[in-house]
């Protein structure tokens, strides 16, 4: 855990409230200080440290068997007293191994944006999105342990508190939609029921008699430090910047202590907490508060059925569109460019289109209950004007999105779509090498090793000479780049050989008939695999283990908030890969429903209780200005 010392002292005023309201009572608060936490507290003892990149790591995985679908929240895991899974060959799904994890984890940029707008009723919160500093994370953005508060992002939050609880307090339908309807007439009553409701909602439990008591005599100085004649809007002004700024608010904490057995389980508000973030991306909504007031959220069962809810949500939908967005780099598209003397039709419309494809297809695969193969064999897609042409369409598209079926001995899946296609070329070509370590990276989940520092670009190709010859010539068999090239770039790169730079089919290259044949040798059971098509190629993927795996461990990865796997090896660590290759062995054999999968993941026994381990740095005391003395 880095604290670092707070770069200068601030008065004790208003600007710094969060400080001086948080040293009181709250010993845990006071080590977060917004204005000196940059780290973490509780990281995980033994953990490697490294960051798991969207699609990066990589391992082995288990061989192929039969497997029924994994009922969502009933594996049999240790601690828990719901239904068994559906059984794998003789046994039933493994239990699940609690890793050491922080107990705190602070909000990502979207979770905080998305937060903004479900707890105050702001609609627009692009004020907030281009005040906030971005992450700079290397896995998912949701990494707990990769995200901090730097003195940047301090201030920030800072500015975001003042500016929404000045356009709360000032706007009337805002500020009447947070207090109670049946609140009590009087000031200090309509305050107490407002501070209750509101801050149940912000630190997502309820508050302490003290700790209401304390924002209570916070709201009672409201018209001294804020002003105005409206005693009421001047209070709920300075408590709203006092929570905004809080600990609570910023971080996602698990507090709860009690060791039963091996775990400590979570009490329903941190499991309806952290299971909101995961499912959904935001704050849990009414129905999962008020389940969590009534003690029915941390159950299996339970669990189950408000994961299923929440995934069936608007903002559920929205969180899948998130995974894969990130998990397929698609946000890279929007800056696609091409040679216009080249690509006359590509504009800068037509890479935010590609984008749009990519989305509206992996939601049709979630949404119509299809699983890991599908994604990567399915001959339909979603085009408007700026990309029918392309794939040879014709008929009357508009700049709406239209679900079409392609001609399927041209295009099978994801892989076989402009977006992809398009992005990993040149501007003026196609690039083998790009499109082969996409496939390795974020297909298969494996760590390439870094290259050479005396690699050079590939030289400009020769009239009349293929793309295939060209990088055989400089990286096939008997050249110094064939140890990585020849073996893991440049086959599955070849399989995309009939497409060109802006994913057009073509059956030619320079006049001479495209060669798409090539092998690859996959993890074992699945061993060499060929083909000569990019058909056949996204048949082999289809059936990959390691497709399978890649994809259910990025899932876990992104639900958990943290790496599934050693970032260096590629390896699954040791207390997720039981379970995890229990889904792989379900999505290979009995074709998971992606949905399944997700829900198999957000309720295990990750969502119902932490391991005992803490990190066990020692917190430096933090002065009564929000600064850190070590």
């Amino acid at each position: 855990m880095s604290i670092r010392r707070a770069p200068t002292r601030r008065k004790a005023n208003r600007a710094n409230l969060a400080a001086i309201l948080f040293r009181r009572n709250y010993g845990l608060a006071l080590v977060l200080a917004l204005s000196a936490c940059v780290g973490n507290l509780g990281d995980p003892i033994g953990s490697s440290g490294s960051s798991a990149a969207s699609g990066s790591p990589s391992t082995s995985s288990g061989g192929s068997g039969s497997v029924a679908t994994p009922t969502p929240g009933a594996s049999a895991t240790s601690g828990s007293t719901g239904t068994p899974a559906a059984s794998f060959d003789a046994g039933v799904a493994p239990a699940v191994v609690l890793s050491p994890t922080s107990r705190v984890a602070r909000l990502s940029h979207t979770q905080l944006l998305n937060t903004y707008k479900d707890l105050l009723g702001i609609t627009d919160v692009s004020a907030a999105d281009s005040i906030l500093t971005p992450d700079a994370v290397v896995g998912y953005d949701n990494e707990g342990d990769a995200l901090f508060v730097t003195d940047q992002l301090w201030a920030n939050l800072q500015q975001i508190a003042e500016l929404y609880a000045t356009t709360v307090a000032t706007t009337p339908a805002l500020l009447a939609a947070l207090v109670p309807a049946n609140a009590p007439s009087d000031v200090t009553g309509k305050a107490t029921a407002f501070l209750q409701a509101f801050g149940l909602r912000a630190y997502r439990r309820p508050l302490t008699a003290a700790e209401v008591q304390t924002y209570l005599t916070l709201f009672g100085q409201g018209t001294t430090l804020v002003g105005g004649t409206d005693p009421f809007a001047a209070g709920v002004q300075l408590v709203l910047e006092a929570f905004l700024q809080s600990p609570y608010f910023i971080y996602r904490m698990d507090l709860s202590d009690q060791v039963v057995g091996d775990r400590i389980p979570l009490d329903d508000y941190e499991v309806a907490s952290k299971l909101s973030y995961a499912v959904s991306n935001t704050m849990p909504d009414a129905p999962l508060f008020a389940a969590a007031a009534q003690g029915a959220v941390a159950n299996p069962a339970a669990l189950a059925s408000q994961a299923e809810r929440l995934l069936a949500t608007p903002a559920g939908t929205a969180q899948v569109e998130h995974f894969h967005f990130q998990m397929y780099a698609l946000g890279v598209y929007d800056g696609i460019a091409k040679d216009p003397a080249v690509y006359p039709q590509f504009t800068a419309a037509t890479g935010p289109a590609m984008e749009q494809e990519s989305l509206l297809f992996l939601d049709w695969i979630f949404n119509g209950g299809k699983s890991v193969s599908d994604i990567y064999t399915s001959p339909v897609s979603f085009v408007n004007d700026l990309l029918a042409s392309t794939y040879g369409l014709t008929g009357l598209f508009t700049t709406a999105f239209t679900q079409v079926n392609l001609d399927p001995t041209q295009r099978a899946g994801f892989l076989t779509q402009l977006g992809f296609l398009a992005n990993e070329a040149t501007t003026d070509n196609v690039s083998t090498i790009l499109r082969g370590a996409f496939i390795n990276t974020h297909i298969l989940c494996v760590v390439l090793p870094p290259p050479s520092p005396l690699a050079s670009p590939l030289p400009a190709i020769m009239p009349g000479e293929t793309d295939r010859q060209l990088v055989n010539s400089f990286t096939g068999p008997g050249t110094c780049a064939a140890g990585c090239h020849d073996t893991l770039l440049n086959p599955p790169g070849f399989a995309f050989e009939n497409y060109d730079a802006i994913g057009a089919y073509r059956t030619t290259d320079q006049g001479q008939a495209v060669n798409a044949a090539a092998s690859y040798m996959f993890a074992d059971p699945y061993g060499l695999q060929s083909w000569t098509t990019p058909i056949e190629f996204a048949n082999v993927i289809s059936k990959a283990p390691q497709v399978h795996d890649c994809y259910v461990r990025n899932w876990a990865s992104y639900l958990y908030g943290r790496p599934v796997a050693d970032g260096m090896t590629g390896a699954l660590l040791s207390n997720d890969a039981p379970y995890l290759q229990y889904l792989t062995q379900a999505s290979i054999a009995g074709g998971l429903p992606i949905k399944n999968m997700i829900l198999s993941i957000a309720t295990d026994d990750n969502f119902l209780a932490r391991s005992p381990q803490t990190n066990t740095t020692t917190a430096p005391t933090t002065t009564l200005d929000g600064s850190v003395e070590n």
